[in-house]
């Protein structure tokens, strides 16, 4: 090989380690930003259902649990996947220089999305009674339905707009809107409200208000962002909506069951058992779902990355993109899973004495969201390099396991029995679709960096476990506090490599320019 030859090779191998580390610090800054922001805002969320449970009592927190479960499946199943697809078509057009297409795919994916949320709005109306007298034998539901039907389009379209802005490569608006107005606007209506005397109408009548100016916002960015400046009128471009519904229609027979399917457990439950049990459910599950926001939110950095290096058949860019998140979310959520195992009981307490009876349902809804954040992101590759129908057979086959699993355990073994079906099911799919991935790409999410958090995170529990058993009693808090040191220093001690010491310096630099 000749100098000139060595030369370029060197140069190309610079190139690929350095656009290797810009996107990994793009999902570390854009992911730690959100995953920041969504600590602040689902922390507000949390704090807002700890609120309510020891404000309104179990009985009527499980009336606003029922309501707010075919709300949330309501609105998320109409999306259609309009907000998947925005990110993975605005991302393609802008990697190809195409910006009009790109703003044709958003008026196209938002148009769709409030049009389809204002039938299901109609629907939920006309369906209201028979739900709450016929189905679940609570006639006091049906006011619920009603207010949370009024906020399903304007929930929608801020669903979809907020998704077609992370195609630019921008979260701020997702934090201002999704972690910083939702929650903070959510707890301070429903308290002045509630100390109005108006009980869970005014918290219903909080939500509703609430969605309604997220939209206003959400509308209000894309705008500034968007449009502003570009001298173009909206304008309806009906090959790009064409475009998108042959993406997302399998999508939305996926999101129906994938919607649906996950949340039948507060359902069927609703049906089998009275409310405070379904109260008590809902404040496992949401606790568990803390880990979800992790993988959530460095998945908010992947998906463009993913989109466009699978236009421009970089797999190993996507290879290396896909291994970063898996690391990232499993080293920030193993302290979060260990401390729900060992503090499930005390945790469930703070809603209320009698929430305490779901301790065992959080442990083992733990175990199901702890795998899926050491799976990585495999759905999100899947989605971005094209195979929606596949997601679409993924989602359709485990929501038929899901719905026929809880439906049989869900009788004999009550919130039990639907955290095991919830979580047994939640494993086998990502499992399958990890292989899938595999399959098809050659990539797989793990790499021997994984074993450091793992090891740290052993020894910090055995070390607690210890402590707990010791003659000395310490509080809980202290106990945790002492997880997370125990876990980071163990990480230190264990060492840190190259790649994810520029994670971490990228996450310190977003906590410092914050502050």
């Amino acid at each position: 090989m000749t100098n000139r030859q060595t030369a370029a090779t060197e140069t190309l191998v610079d190139e690929l380690c350095h656009q290797d580390s810009r996107d990994h610090k793009t999902i570390a800054y854009g992911g730690g930003a959100l995953l920041l922001a969504s600590a602040f805002g689902n922390g507000l969320n949390y704090a807002f259902g700890i609120f309510l449970a020891r404000t309104l009592g179990p009985e009527e927190f499980g009336l606003y649990a029922l309501a707010l479960t075919m709300f949330n499946m309501l609105t998320l199943a109409v999306v259609f996947g309009m907000d998947i697809g925005a990110i993975k078509f605005i991302s393609h057009h802008l990697g190809e220089g195409l910006d009009a297409k790109a703003r044709e795919t958003l008026i196209a994916a938002a148009s769709m999305a409030f049009g389809s949320g204002l039938i299901a709005a109609v629907g939920l109306g006309l369906l209201a009674g028979p739900l709450a007298t016929a189905v679940y034998s609570k006639p006091e539901l049906v006011l619920s339905l009603l207010l949370f039907a009024a906020a399903i389009p304007f929930a929608t379209v801020a669903i979809v707009l907020i998704s077609a802005l992370q195609a630019f490569q921008t979260v701020r608006y997702t934090i201002l809107i999704k972690y910083l107005w939702e929650p903070l606007a959510k707890f301070v209506f429903a308290a002045v409200l509630l100390w109005a005397g108006f009980q869970l109408l005014g918290v219903l009548i909080s939500i509703v208000l609430t969605l309604v100016v997220s939209a206003a916002l959400a509308i209000q960015a894309v705008h500034r962002l968007v449009f502003s400046g570009s001298g173009e009128l909206l304008v309806w471009s009906t090959q790009e909506a064409r475009t998108l519904l042959t993406y997302c229609l399998p999508l939305a027979v996926s999101n129906l069951f994938g919607v649906v399917a996950p949340r039948s457990d507060i359902l069927i439950l609703g049906y089998w058992a009275n409310t405070q049990e379904v109260g008590i459910y809902l404040a496992a599950f949401q606790t568990a779902a803390i880990m979800a926001l992790v993988l959530s939110a460095f998945d908010t950095g992947l998906a463009p990355i993913i989109s466009r290096a699978w236009s421009q058949q970089d797999r190993a860019r996507m290879r290396d993109s896909y291994q970063a998140v898996s690391r990232l979310s499993i080293t920030v959520s193993l302290p979060i899973f260990c401390c729900l195992i060992l503090f499930a009981n005390d945790i469930l307490k703070v809603f209320g004495p009698e929430f305490a009876n779901g301790a065992v349902a959080l442990m083992i809804l733990a175990v199901g969201q702890v795998f899926n954040n050491a799976t990585g992101s495999a759905n999100t590759v899947l989605l971005m390099s094209g195979h929606s129908r596949l997601v679409m057979t993924n989602t359709v086959v485990m929501g038929v396991a899901l719905l026929a699993a809880t439906a049989t355990v869900i009788p004999f073994w009550g919130i039990n029995g639907a955290a095991i079906a919830a979580s047994t099911t939640f494993i086998l799919t990502n499992v399958i679709r990890v292989i899938q991935v595999w399959r098809l790409h050659h990539m797989q999410p793990y790499t021997w960096g994984l074993s450091k958090p793992i090891a740290a995170a052993a020894a910090a529990t055995g070390i607690l476990v210890v402590l707990q058993n010791s003659a000395v009693m310490f509080p809980s808090p202290v106990l945790g506090l002492a997880l997370g040191v125990l876990y980071l220093t163990g990480l230190l001690l264990l060492g840190i490599n190259q790649e994810d010491r520029l994670v971490f310096q990228s996450l310190f630099s977003r906590v410092r320019s914050l502050f």
